[in-house]
Parts: C-alpha cells; sequence; structure tokens
C-alpha cells in the first residue's frame, strides 16, 4: 500500500522553495499518495503541479500567510486590514503567538503517514510562514518533518520560540550539508533530527527550456546574469555597484537581471543614479529564465545569505560558471565542484572578484569547458528520499 503523504506550503509563486517542491512532488509522484495544502491557491508554479496531486486549500482567513498586502488590495479589503493589524503586532511581540492562533482555524486533517512542512520558521519580527504550526498542532500523521531551505543562523530566525518549534518533529531536513551546519550553529541540541537531503532538480526540463529561443548575447562584451527573487536578501545593489566599477575600468559588460520582487524599482532607480542603466537590463519574472541563461558568460549572486539555491545547480549544468558571496553552501555547490568562484560578503570584494573575472574571459571559457563535461542527476536526491520514506538511516 502506497504511504500517504501531506505537504504544507503557502503558495505557489515563483521562488526557489516553490520549484524546489514541484520538483519533488514530480519525483515522489506514482510512488505515494500525495496530498498538497496549500494557505493560498495562487501563484505562477500553480498550472505545472502534477495532476495526481491532490491540493487542498486552507480556510479563507490563512490566506493571509499566502498573499501579500498587495494581492490583497482591492479584492479582499477585509483581509488586507486583517493582514496589516497583524503585521504591526507581530513587530511589537513577535509572530510566534499570532501563527499559532491563526492555525487553528485550519481543521484537522488526517491520518496520513507523514506530514511535511515545506517552509521554513522565519524571523520573529514578520508575518510569514505557519506551515510549521499547521503540520505540528492541525494534521495527524505518524511522523512529522520540517524542510529548512534557509540560513537559519543568519536569516534571522535563531530564538528559542523557533527552536523550541523544530524540537517538536520528527525530522528536520536541510537541502546541503552548509544548511545543515549553521541549522546546527542555532540550534546544537536538534542534532540528532536533522539529516541533509538534497534538493530534486528538472534537468531534462531545464535542458529543454535552455534550448527554447534563447538568447544570443553580442560577443563584444562579458554577459553577467543573476536570476533570483528580486529581494533584500539578495544583496543586487552591490552586484549594479560592482557592475559600476567594471564599467569605469573600462570593461565591457552587460548585466542581465531575470526576476521579480520588491526592491525591483528601487532596484531600477539605483542603476539610473549609479549611471549604468544602459547596461543594465531587467526582465521581470520569466516562466523561462533558461533561455536567458544558456549563453550567458557568469552568473552572478551577491546574497548576505543563502541556503543551498537551485539556481547554482541549474547553473552548473548549463556550463555557465558562478560567481558567489560566501554563504552557507558555496563550499559544496560551487568551490568543491570546482564551478567557479567565492568572494568575501562584502561590496569592496564583490566589486573586487567581478573586475578580476570580467578582465579574463579566456579563464571565464575554460570554466565554462570545464562544466559542460560535468554530469549531474537526481540520484543522492532519489537515495535519501527512499530512506527516509522507508525509515531507514542516511
Amino acid at each position: 500500500m502506497k504511504k500517504r503523504l501531506i505537504f504544507v506550503n503557502n503558495n505557489l509563486h515563483s521562488g526557489g522553495i516553490q520549484r524546489s517542491l514541484l520538483n519533488l512532488l514530480a519525483n515522489l509522484q506514482g510512488q505515494c499518495q500525495i496530498t498538497l495544502l496549500l494557505m493560498s491557491d495562487t501563484g505562477e508554479y500553480r498550472e505545472q503541479l502534477p495532476p495526481e496531486i491532490q491540493v487542498l486549500h486552507c480556510p479563507p482567513l490563512l490566506r493571509i500567510l499566502g498573499m501579500s498586502q498587495r494581492e490583497l488590495w482591492p479584492k479582499a479589503k477585509g483581509l488586507y486590514f486583517l493582514r496589516s493589524f497583524l503585521v504591526v503586532l507581530c513587530r511589537i511581540i513577535g509572530n510566534s503567538l499570532p501563527l499559532r492562533v491563526l492555525s487553528f482555524f485550519q481543521k484537522q486533517l488526517g491520518p496520513y503517514d507523514i506530514a511535511i512542512s515545506c517552509m521554513q520558521s522565519e524571523r520573529p519580527s514578520i508575518l510569514y510562514g505557519g506551515a510549521n504550526e499547521i503540520v505540528l498542532y492541525r494534521i495527524q500523521a505518524e511522523k512529522k518533518i520540517a524542510m529548512v531551505h534557509a540560513d537559519i543562523l543568519h536569516c534571522g530566525s535563531n530564538t528559542p520560540a523557533v527552536r523550541k518549534l523544530y524540537g517538536q518533529f520528527d525530522s528536520i531536513l536541510t537541502c546541503s550539508k552548509g544548511c545543515r551546519d549553521h541549522f546546527l550553529c542555532a540550534f546544537p541540541e536538534l542534532r540528532d533530527l536533522v539529516r541533509v537531503v538534497p534538493n530534486f532538480h528538472d534537468f531534462v526540463g531545464i535542458s529543454y527550456f535552455s534550448n527554447q529561443n534563447p538568447v544570443v548575447y553580442p560577443r563584444d562584451k562579458i554577459h553577467v546574469i543573476t536570476v533570483a527573487r528580486l529581494s533584500g536578501e539578495k544583496g543586487l545593489e552591490r552586484a549594479l555597484e560592482a557592475v559600476q566599477a567594471c564599467v569605469a575600468a573600462g570593461i565591457l559588460i552587460s548585466y542581465q537581471i531575470v526576476g521579480d520582487g520588491p526592491k525591483r524599482a528601487a532596484l531600477q532607480k539605483y542603476a539610473v543614479k549609479l549611471g549604468v542603466s544602459a547596461c543594465v537590463a531587467f526582465h521581470g519574472f520569466q516562466e523561462n529564465p533558461y533561455r536567458f541563461m544558456r549563453n550567458a558568460d557568469l552568473f552572478l549572486l551577491p546574497s548576505y545569505h543563502e541556503a543551498a539555491p537551485l539556481v547554482f545547480t541549474e547553473a552548473k549544468y548549463l556550463g555557465l560558471p558562478i560567481l558567489a558571496t560566501h554563504t552557507s553552501s558555496v563550499r559544496e555547490l560551487i568551490l568543491e565542484d570546482h564551478a567557479g568562484w567565492v568572494c568575501e560578503n562584502t561590496t569592496q570584494d564583490i566589486v573586487h572578484c567581478l573586475k578580476q573575472v570580467c578582465s579574463n574571459p579566456k579563464v571565464l571559457k575554460e570554466k565554462r569547458d570545464w562544466l559542460s563535461r560535468r554530469m549531474y542527476t537526481n540520484e543522492e536526491a532519489a537515495k535519501q528520499w527512499n530512506n527516509l520514506l522507508n525509515n531507514q538511516e542516511p
């Protein structure tokens, strides 16, 4: 008999957690009976769900955990004002109590063999999350699992309330060794619960879509690309400053930014202020970012903190060298794989390294040739999930 699994997430908007979830569901379908519980049935990835997945929806009130203020206004004014009140409340007392109370509006579900929270707990001052609370308090399951796709040590979640929450799970899955190490630095007493389970990747899809009308860049410049949600932790202001320094040094460079988010307007204004708007292109959200990555010269991710970005493996698979700031998983994903360069997590070193790399097109080509000869598979991810589903040790 197939095991019954239920996954809980806030929405299916474009983002690393959502894309990781889609890849996971695609690989588990057929092996298990899968249900997905969404707080808000919204997002660009909604149409990509495997048809065999049963989708359940939280009560309308819990939409405030899966939608932003901008999405709620003016369609749901009541929820907009409620969310506004709770946002202020979280800034005063933290989000632990509001999330716990909101979770009880979800009716009890189950029984299931395994209940899985796809979202980590966030820093106390913002109204975000809720998946951990719903899995722990509102779903009947033999085993309860929390997935962590963030650097808990540096994203603001290292609090006693979050420690207590995670301590109630049977297992905690981190997506990389670096992510695990940072989690254990924050919560060392939870060591026995934590295991590393890599993300699945849709390598067939990446290859297919990268060849669908790929962008052809003029070869008289070095073409740098970032594919990311345009939010504060990605540090893209620093990338723009590094591009400005390259231009000032006479390096012919273009910078392609693929993605959308709350910082987009500010970043566009900053590019104008720095005088680099002519060589910076904002493409917004793209259903097929791989066509932009296919022929680029360098992938740049100047984040303040990261867990294990899916886009690192996607870039490597496409033969695209990477320059990234020092975050939790860069050693295993970039340095040990000889996939590019890692700089210190400062604006000064981002500027220095980007100028150095872009001044050496021969080195970039050698790195691309190396990556193009590598093989990437989902073998380890499949092995770990098989162990997990069959109650085996990693």
